[in-house]
């Protein structure tokens, strides 16, 4: 066998080793990445689900707490209107009774004047029971809610008590104003004094604090759904569509009242949309907060790409090593053979060598035994050794001893 013969049967036999070893590898790297994904979905699943959790019950208590002030600060303003009203009215009355008592007559025209000095939208005069004796305003509109209001019984009290009054925030019907109406008792003649003071719908907007501003911040497609009711109708949503609609009619209102709680999300399905909602109660309002999955887990398959991107590299480098440290081992196994078999074929030389040796040798006795006796061969043998004998043998005085030159030729002939 030649030295590239023997060369292709060693590598041959050694890939055919390496083929189970790397078959092995890509198998454990397939079930290894598998896990990967599936440990990677859950643990990913489970951090979107805590932090969207933690967002919503967030945002539901900033809701919550804005609420509670935007009402306090909503309710304290009133007040304020009320008490302005109230001290409006008394100074009406005082400034009728002013004008009485200097001979002028209760008219349309010294209600105009005592209007315009207070900025007042309208100024009504009523007698002990109930009926307009005088009356002016800037907004003819408005008179039939204020005639309404004014006919009570609570507001004819106050012309039997001299230091009782009456005030109240009358919300008109035009999407969000309202008018500040005040009483008190007359102080030229039995009967009621009532002023009131419109304001526009545009102005409330503008002055006001309402939950709907603050609701208008949060976006449906990233904070999910947000709802604010009252008495069982929805005031307030991030979804302008659901104002107005009573509570009992909406689906997911009536699953998260009967489930969730203020702590933790839960699940449910809305319109065949699976979500996680949360509730919570604050003093005048309930809120309510849902979010799709699709929000919830929407970097979901991105974080588990990039999971698995990773892992692939990982996987490559591991592999690129693998296969260098294999090469380097090849190399050096390589080297150790190309020795191995280069000590073969010079013992096998040197084999060949002693057998060429052997053979010329067993070729020349077998030439002399045809020439020669039995007795010559015997002699001849004889010869041979004591020449190797006595060849270099020294005597005893320490000098090499030699045949006879006669010997030595004698003996040649017999060799040749």
């Amino acid at each position: 066998m030649t030295q590239k013969n023997i060369w292709r049967w060693t590598s041959l036999k050694k890939n055919k080793k390496s083929v189970p070893t790397e078959k092995k590898f890509w198998i454990i790297s397939i079930a290894v990445g598998i896990c990967l994904v599936v440990l990677s979905v859950c643990f990913f699943s489970n951090a979107d689900k805590e932090k969207k959790e933690a967002d919503l019950l967030d945002t539901v208590n900033y809701v919550k707490v804005q609420c509670s002030t935007y009402t306090h600060y909503n309710e304290s303003s009133e007040s304020k209107s009320l008490l302005r009203a109230i001290e409006g009215t008394r100074q009406v009355s005082k400034n009728i009774a002013a004008e009485i008592e200097n001979e002028k007559t209760l008219d349309n025209q010294l209600l105009k004047e005592s209007a315009e000095q207070l900025w007042l939208t309208g100024i009504a005069i009523l007698d002990i029971d109930g009926t307009i004796v005088c009356e002016y305003s800037t907004n003819e509109s408005l008179l039939p809610e204020i005639k309404e209001c004014a006919e009570k019984e609570i507001v004819l009290d106050t012309a039997i008590y001299d230091e009782k009054v009456y005030a109240k925030r009358i919300n008109h019907n035009d999407g969000g104003a309202y008018i500040d109406m005040a009483a008190c008792t007359r102080k030229d003649a039995p009967g009621v004094v009532v002023t009131y003071y419109y304001t526009s719908a545009e102005y409330a907007m503008n002055y006001t604090l309402t939950i709907q501003s603050l609701l208008n911040g949060y976006r449906k497609d990233r904070d999910g759904t947000i709802i604010v009711a009252d008495e069982g109708v929805i005031i307030a949503s991030n979804n302008t569509g659901l104002i107005g609609q009573s509570t009992t009619d909406y689906e997911a209102i009536q699953k998260l009242k009967d489930h969730a709680d203020s702590k933790h999300m839960m699940g449910l399905t809305i319109n065949g949309v699976r979500c996680h909602g949360v509730m919570l109660k604050q003093r005048d309002h309930y809120i309510y907060a849902y979010v799709p999955d699709s929000i919830i887990f929407q970097t979901l398959l991105q974080n588990v790409i990039m999971c698995l991107f990773i892992y692939l590299i990982v996987v490559a480098l591991i592999w690129m090593i693998y296969r260098k440290l294999q090469k380097n081992i090849l190399k050096i196994e390589r080297e150790k053979e190309q020795k191995y078999q280069k000590s073969l074929l010079e013992a096998a030389e040197k084999a060949d060598a002693a057998n060429r040796a052997k053979t010329e040798f067993l070729q020349r006795m077998s030439m002399i035994s045809g020439h020669r006796s039995m007795e010559f061969a015997e002699c001849l043998m004889w010869a041979i050794i004591i020449v190797m004998i006595c060849r270099d043998r020294l005597n005893a005085e320490g000098k090499s001893v030699r045949l006879p030159i006669f010997s030595r030729n004698w003996l040649m002939k017999f060799l040749i």
